[in-house]
Parts: C-alpha cells; structure tokens; sequence
C-alpha cells in the first residue's frame, strides 16, 4: 500500500473562524488529516489498439487564375484493450453505481463483490464509426498574375483518447484500488466522520474503504476540430511579401475530466451536512473520476505578416496576431468547479493571448572575401564569414483566476473560486507588489461557490530577444570549424510570472517568480 496524508489545519480551525485559525503542524501532531489517499495498484497497463485512416485527394485547375484541393479522409479509432481484461466502465446509471467488468457479464459494486450484469464488451464502449474529415481548399489569382493571391481553406481533423487518461483505466476494483477518504471539517476528532491515522487504511471491501474510480463516460465519442482559414497575399519590389489573413477553430466533444461523485451544496449553510451524504454514490470514494467528451472550444485570430526574402545578405519577417481563445477547459484535468452547472467553467483559455509580435531576422555581415568591406588581410581574416541572427517576440499576458484555499463550498469541489467583490484593476495596480486590487476579491460565504469567473484577470506580458552569431571557417578539406555564440534575453529584460491569486495567503496579488535572466551560450563544433 502506497499512501499519503494532507494535513492542512482545517482539522484545528474553529469553524466559525477557518480563515484566520487552524495549524498544519498541529494536525499532523494529532493525527487528524483532512485527506488521507493510499493506492494498492499496479501503475502499468497493457493495452492494444489500432486505429485506421483512409483518404481521397485531388488538386482541381478550374482555370488559369482559380485551384482547389479537394480531399476527404475517414477514420476509425478502435477502443484499448487490456490484455488481463482489467479495465472497468462505471455505471452511475444503475442505483448507487457500479464497475462493469470489460469481457464478462459481471460487475463490481463495494461492500457486495462481483454481481451479475450486463454484457461489456472487452473495449467498454463501442468505437466512433462516424469520422468523416472534409477538406477545401482554394487558391486564387483575381488579377491573373503571381503577384497576388487569395486563399481559403476548411477542414474536420478527429482525436483520440489520451495515454495518460487510458493508464488509470485498470486501477479500479475488483484488480486495483486507489482509496481517497475526506474527514468532515467540523467533525470531532472523536467522531466516526473524522480521519485517525492510526486507523488507516480500512480493509478493502469495507464500507469504510470507498474506492475512487477512473474510467471512460459511457457515451464516449472521438473529440474532432474544425478548423478555417482566409488570407491575401501580395507581393511588392525588392522581394517583400505582405499578407493579412484569419484564422478559425472550433473544438467539439473535447476530453475533460470531471468528478462525478461531487457532493451538491448544502440546502441550508448554515446548517452543514455531512459531505458523504450529499455525494450520489456513497459506497465509491470523493473522486470518480469520468472522462467525458462533452467540452468544446473556439479560436479567432487575425494575423498580419511581412516578410523580406533573402537577398544582399539579410532576410527580415514580422508578424502580429490578434487572437482570442475560450474554452471549457484547457487541459484534461481542468475539473468544472461545479459538476451540476458546467456552462460556470467557460472562459477564456489558460493559453489565450491577446497580442503576439514575433521579428526575426537574418544578417550575412558585409565583411571578408566577396563582400562590400574588407575583402583581403587581417580584417577578412577576423570578421569575414560571420552571420547573424535575431529573434525578438512581445506577448501580452496568459489569464489566470483568483480562488480560495480550503473547502469553501463544503461539497469536495476543486478549483474553489473566490467572490468578486469589485473591480480588479481599480486604484494602484499592475506593479509587483500589487499587480491587481486585492480588494476586488473575497472569501465566499461558507457553503457556496464564487461569484468570480474563469480566467478573468491577465500576468504580465514578455518581451525576449534572442540572438546568435556564428561562423563557418574551413581547415581543409572535408572538414571546418563552427564558431557559435547564443544569447537568450539578450537585454536581460525580466518577464515577471503570475502574482499570487488566492485570497487572504501572504503572496495574495504579489508578483515572486521570473522567467530566466541573460543567458550566454558559446561553443565550438568541428566536423570532419
């Protein structure tokens, strides 16, 4: 048994008072933790699937001034298999809930063992049998010269699920078990709904041991994005290109996982409840966590770029994009803070930047032989051959959310969000010490979720410049010399992390953290 233990001071806190009182140190000396997680289960699963692809393509001259690209593809995604047929569906369908074991007409539910059920199939759910993926695309000349075009293009492109979700799959009972048990915050360290240390972990099979479960919705479907575009180029002397496009996505039936055992809120706050007997199905641990496919996303961006090919020595682009992201989670484990009102988690996504200017640029220095400057003699010798390189990128900041430490809601949610109280950005703000007002936000009335949203508030931007030299100088035949310099955040410019965003902790709108100074990389490289 593989375990661990979260003393946080909730078990000391008065409960009139959580916010100012209660001890860590002194919960671990009473061996009263509010969590406590032990895991007798393998870590490894072995797994097969296939997945299968098959496509049309053909490229279309309608006619001197007009192509399109026409394309269809169809996939099918078999769902895993394990070998030791360990994986499991949960059914939160069937009273209480219960493990449908893969391969078999058996089930698992605790406290009983296995039971009779319905048939399962070794995959758990049945494959996504309808990924169809068009593709357009056209490119045209309205003034039926080279100097001008426009183009388009749409398409569908599916996913599939994710490695690291399929891993947990076979940790459930009857193979595995992972328990997390949660103590009730004003429970005396007497009472059965409180955790002792010394009586940890129940046998397995005990009402007291509530297995957590991981595992696949059952109406699991293959996530797909459709994602557009639109651009016109034009091409003016000297080799420059300008081009003013942009660009669409929109994700559907994205992967998410959610806690489907979360405890609704109390009725009546003021007079809590245990959490346990608010939860849909007691028997199984706080966390059943379901991977779903019901989450979606949408990106717009518009996108201006410049571009100096190369010639006399140097080469310049600069593009900006103007873009804006929103989703209902970013990432897998992005869990909706309330699992019975989802729409509350839609926000601007944890990647969503504003503005984003990239200039890069390449220089042949004018010096040495076959150059304008110092083609003989010493000074060849020293500065000819060398080139140059730049990279220099602006952004704007990455959103983030303000939130509350502890379980404020009573419910065993994560991702307790606080109470917005004002406005964020009024009086003294975006300085180190106070990147936003402090004030704006507060601490929820106990039993009920933040008012505050997802991702309201912007960090800081960066700026970087990045620089390399090098040179190419040859020693004989078949081999030379790379002389080679790299400069990171040539400036030393510092780019300040996130500030501190959760309510009443000592960093609470305080910047502490940044990315990395100057950084000087010199090397030689021969090849032979």
């Amino acid at each position: 048994m593989r375990g661990s233990f979260s003393f946080t001071g909730a078990m000391s806190a008065d409960p009139q008072r959580r916010a100012n009182t209660g001890v860590s140190v002194a919960d671990l000396l009473l061996g009263l933790p509010l969590e406590a997680r032990g895991s007798a289960t393998s870590l490894a699963a072995n797994l097969n699937g296939f997945s299968y692809a098959f496509f049309v393509q053909d490229d279309w001259k309608v006619g001197p001034r007009l192509t399109l690209n026409l394309g269809l593809r169809y996939e099918i995604n078999t769902r895993y298999t394990d070998v030791q047929n360990r994986l499991t569906l949960f059914d939160g369908d069937y009273p209480g809930g219960r493990l449908l074991l893969s391969a078999t007409n058996k089930a698992y539910i605790p406290t009983i063992g296995i039971v009779d059920a319905p048939a399962t199939p070794r995959g758990l759910v049945p494959p996504d049998r309808n990924n169809w993926g068009p593709r357009v695309g056209l490119a045209f000349r309205p003034f039926g010269n080279n100097r001008t075009a426009v183009r388009l293009a749409y398409g569908i492109f599916y996913s599939v699920i994710q490695f690291q979700d399929l891993r947990t799959f076979v940790r459930n009972p009857p193979f595995g078990e992972v328990i997390a048990l949660r103590a009730e915050q004003d429970a005396n360290s007497a009472a059965a709904e409180a955790l002792r240390v010394t009586e940890l972990f129940p046998p397995r099979g005990t009402p007291a041991a509530r297995p957590n479960v991981f595992g696949p919705a059952k109406s699991y479907v293959d996530p797909y994005y459709q994602q557009w575009n639109f651009s016109i180029q034009q091409e003016l002397p000297r080799g420059t290109l300008l081009e003013v496009g942009y660009m669409g996505s929109k994700g559907t039936r994205l992967s998410q996982r959610v806690n489907a055992n979360q405890a609704v809120l109390d009725p009546d706050p003021a007079r809590p409840t245990p959490i346990l007997s608010r939860r849909p199905y007691p028997l199984f641990g706080n966390e059943v966590r379901i991977t779903t496919t019901d989450c979606n996303s949408t990106y717009h961006a518009a996108i201006f770029r410049a571009e100096k090919r190369f010639a006399g020595g140097w080469s310049l682009l600069v593009s900006h994009t103007f873009s804006k992201s929103i989703d209902g989670a970013s990432l897998l484990d992005n869990q909706p803070r309330d699992l019975y009102n989802r729409k509350l988690n839609k926000g601007r996504s944890g990647f969503d930047l504003r503005h984003r200017t990239v200039l890069s640029g390449t220089w042949e220095l004018p010096f040495g032989a076959g150059r304008r400057y110092l083609a003989r003699g010493i000074g060849a010798a020293v500065l000819g051959g060398w080139q140059l390189n730049v990279i220099t990128s602006l952004r704007t900041g990455f959103p983030f959310s303000v939130g509350v430490s502890g379980d404020v809601a009573n419910n065993g949610a994560s991702n307790q969000l606080a109470q917005q109280v004002g406005d964020p950005w009024a009086g003294r703000v975006r300085e180190r010490e106070r990147w936003f007002n402090p004030d704006a936000f507060a601490v929820p009335a106990r039993g009920t979720l933040g008012s505050s949203g997802r991702n309201i508030l912007d960090g800081p931007g960066a700026f970087d410049m990045n620089v390399s030299v090098f040179r190419h100088v040859r020693l004989g035949e078949g081999s030379q010399l790379q002389i080679r310099g790299e400069f990171f955040n040539l400036l030393n410019h510092t780019n300040f992390g996130h500030p501190g965003s959760t309510v009443g902790t000592p960093t609470y709108g305080i910047i502490q953290s940044a990315a990395d100074p100057r950084i000087v990389q010199l090397g030689l490289k021969l090849s032979f």
